[in-house]
């Protein structure tokens, strides 16, 4: 333990003599280390932590596979739910919920909530309590039960200011009485953000026989000793058992998720790319520190052969050496681990909002624990092979040297392998930041098919007990349209059941007209009604037909307005103007047949990287059935700053229907902004560790090169005696440092074209080995490493031959 100590202090002492060297050391090091404990806490939050209910790992998402008409997880229908429940072995208990959207009014300004109806034994499966109050039970689960409701902690101190009197207070939800009996804790959350309120989904036995409606989540409890895999094959079995007996499509299967994997699955590759990533800059950072200390060798030599001459044995030095190592390593993780904390809140920006509330970043036992061992291992790292060099130090010749210092021919080997490794590994990183710069531009500025900028968009979900009648919906929607069309600095406005990107929009069966029956093909297309006008504010070009106009009402043939991909996909090779279409099936009397009467142009509807799908537009004055894609969603195009109306139109809305709440109030451009929000920062924390990882790469050439410069200064100086020119020194200089980074731009563009492929699926519109992206980063890196040599080099032309004859 003494001589512990005295290489503890003998460290310091080492460290406080060269303080620059020791600077640059630390520096470096707090660097690597601190990427590398941001991007480990983010990863702990989101992948590693327990999730906050009770035995977690038990919890799974049940889902129908509706693979063949492209939904893997499709929402079940609460017959099958009703099936799943009463037919397994494998769960112990099983819970419904059903996603609302409801407007809370009669104590306060009018606010659309989200809600979630479930079953009585979700919250107990989940092991989830109140923070003040009570669950609902079984028996307020029933449909002849007073409605209660359990409310989120940010509506009770948002709207009702935490008052604990909010218990047993009555709220109103689209004009229907509601108790409060309860209140949950803050970061509670389950599978989405921003829920506002919890009741009871109170099934009747007609619900619970109904398979043709889709719409409710299902999470079960697997019994002990049970695995997914294992549950997975029972429910299939029943699901097949299930199909058989109702006469649903025998293609229907089912998926059973583990939650923790639903809830994170598609962020474990872009976080493992961060990993990769922070670890190249932290390899790059241990060369650079390595290479510091091989250059600092040759001035301990003397030193090392002096207390090897009295006694200290080869693994003594070792020990000593690695002691200062380590001793850096922990005081550059000291200063990483406030860095790391530091960019929390930048980091928190990417953790998904569906575990947003509980996944919070900080330092805790996990973190600190990997911040620690990271530490020592970048201690050993860099420090062990400088280490093992100078111990070999020759006593006897070092010691005849008189003070001399040479460049052992093992150490410059080892110094030219760290460059062209981090030359490399900087190239790797550089293309990967290149390929995505590029992913999330072409995302974001790509041809959407409309137009975004100038275009606010707001919601006005209305209550269906309160709109029951078609003929009040279409009464709303004209009085909000002629107050907002005559706003100062309005252009025009459109309704929709919801502006592209915001949804991907609902869809039900087709039947063409003069189409043969397939029982192998689903005809499905994506429903909007709209305004007339709609199509004309978001800029969407007609290819072919007409607009809707005016005179497209309840009394006039009822007509509909197609994308190219609905005419290629279900109208190929034929003009589709004039054909008819209808919603169901063909022989239901009341719905009508739609007569085509345009097609618009392809437009990203689904999500900026989604294949576009068969759409449809139909006037909302002519819809009548279908309530659930109601316009909702209302676009308006302005000749001035968006967002500059926004209360003029929540005015005009409340002109109409005062109790009505506005809610999502956007600008299109927002809406882009959100959808590669994630993309974005995952993007410009790759740019930045790139960035860091080159000018690391450049600062070891420099060093490598000052460090040549210094050790051949008697040979530059004879060089120059005998008449060579500063140019042939500069070029002697610049080969050397030029021939080690083009090495390195060698391995890393072959390990590039095969790295690259990893992150494939993060591309948009670019291939992995995009040429231009290659050429591009392989000239910025030889560039930099031009002028990271230069500067040694011309300092090498500068040398006085005198003075470096007689250079020690």
């Amino acid at each position: 333990m003494k001589t512990i100590w005295q290489d503890i202090w003998f460290s310091v002492r080492m460290m406080l003599k060269r303080p620059g060297f020791t600077l640059i050391a630390v520096i470096t090091l707090a660097l690597g280390i601190g990427a590398n404990t941001a991007i480990f806490s983010l990863v702990n939050a989101v992948l590693l932590r327990h999730l906050p209910f009770n035995e977690p790992d038990r919890l799974v998402m049940v889902w129908e596979d509706a693979s063949f008409l492209g939904a893997s997880q499709d929402t079940p229908a609460p017959g099958n739910y009703a099936d799943w429940k009463a037919q397994n072995n494998v769960f112990e208990d099983m819970a419904a919920l059903q996603f609302q959207s409801f407007n809370l009014t009669g104590d306060g300004e009018p606010e659309r909530v989200t809600v979630f109806a479930t079953t009585a034994n979700f919250f107990p499966m989940l092991g989830a309590k109140p923070e003040i109050g009570r669950i609902f039970s079984q028996e307020e689960d029933k449909p002849e039960a007073n409605k209660v409701a359990v409310i989120s902690h940010s509506l009770w101190q948002n709207r009702y200011a935490g008052e604990r009197g909010v218990l047993e207070k009555n709220i109103l939800l689209n004009g229907e009485s509601y108790k409060v009996i309860g209140v949950m804790p803050a970061e509670f959350q389950f599978l989405m953000s921003g829920v506002n309120i919890w009741t009871p989904i109170r099934f009747t036995q007609k619900n619970l026989a109904d398979r043709d409606a889709h719409y409710l989540n299902v999470v079960a409890r697997l019994k002990k000793d049970v695995t997914p895999e294992q549950a997975q094959a029972e429910m299939k079995t029943i699901m097949a058992r299930i199909v058989k007996a109702s006469g649903e499509s025998e293609q229907l299967s089912v998926s059973v998720i583990p939650l923790s994997e639903q809830l994170s699955g598609n962020m474990r590759r872009p976080f493992f790319m961060l990993l990769v990533a922070v670890g190249f800059v932290l390899l790059i950072a241990c060369a650079n520190i390595a290479n510091l200390q091989l250059s600092r060798a040759s001035t301990r030599t003397k030193e090392i052969a002096i207390r090897t001459a009295l006694g200290a044995g080869r693994w003594r030095i070792i020990r000593q050496l690695l002691t200062e190592s380590l001793l850096l390593a922990i005081i550059g993780g000291i200063l990483g681990l406030l860095l790391a904390e530091w960019s929390f809140a930048f980091l928190q920006q990417l953790i998904p909002q569906n575990i947003a509330l509980s996944a919070k970043l900080g330092l805790d036992t996990r973190v600190l624990g990997f911040s620690l061992l990271i530490s020592l291992f970048t201690g050993v790292i860099f420090g062990l092979a400088p280490a093992l060099q100078i111990a070999k130090t020759d006593v006897q010749s070092t010691l005849k040297q008189d003070g001399r210092s040479g460049a052992g021919t093992g150490k410059n080997k080892l110094r030219n392998a760290l460059i062209i490794s981090e030359v490399a590994l900087s190239l790797m990183l550089l293309v990967g930041a290149g390929l995505l710069v590029q992913t999330v531009y072409k995302l974001r500025y790509q041809d959407l098919g409309f137009q975004s900028e100038n275009v606010l968009t707001l919601r006005t979900s209305l209550s269906n007990k309160k709109y029951e009648e078609h003929s009040k919906r279409v009464s709303f929607y004209d009085g909000v349209l002629e107050r907002v069309k005559h706003l100062p600095g309005v252009v025009s406005a459109g309704y929709t059941t919801t502006v592209s990107l915001a949804w991907t929009g609902g869809g039900s069966g087709l039947s063409i007209e003069g189409r043969p029956e397939n029982p192998n093909e689903v005809i499905n297309a994506t429903q909007r009604y709209i305004s007339p006008d709609y199509l004309q504010t978001m800029g969407i070009q007609l290819r072919d037909g007409r607009f809707f106009s005016e005179g497209d009402n309840e009394k006039t043939q009822s007509v509909v307005i197609i994308n190219e991909t609905f005419a290629r996909t279900f109208r190929a090779n034929e003009n589709p103007l004039g054909k008819r279409i209808k919603v169901g099936e063909p022989d239901n009397d009341k719905r009508p047949w739609l007569t085509i009467v345009g097609v618009t142009k392809d437009i990203k509807a689904r999500g900026l990287d989604a294949d576009v799908k068969p759409e449809m537009y139909a006037p909302y004055h002519q819809v009548n059935y279908n309530t659930w894609a109601a316009p909702r969603d209302l676009a308006i195009r302005t000749s001035v700053e968006p967002m500059s109306i926004a209360g003029a139109v929540r005015q005009a809305v409340k002109e109409v229907d005062p109790d009505q709440p506005v809610s999502n109030i956007r600008t299109m451009d927002e809406i882009l902004g959100t959808l590669v929000l994630q993309r974005r920062l995952g993007m410009m924390l790759i740019v930045f560790f790139a960035s860091l990882a080159l000018l690391l790469a450049a600062l070891g050439i420099y060093g490598v090169l000052s460090y040549f410069v210094t050790a051949h200064t008697q040979e530059i100086g004879v060089h120059m005696a005998l008449g060579a020119k500063s140019t042939n020194i500069l070029a002697m200089v610049l080969k050397k440092g030029m021939a080690l980074a083009l090495a390195g731009l060698a391995i890393g563009l072959i390990a590039s074209f095969a790295l690259t492929r990893l992150i494939q699926s993060f591309l948009f519109d670019i291939g992995p080995n995009d040429w231009l992206t290659f050429t591009i980063v392989s000239l910025i890196l030889t560039g930099v490493a031009l002028i990271a040599c230069f500067v040694p080099a011309r300092r090498a032309t500068k040398v006085d031959h005198m003075i470096a004859l007689r250079y020690e």
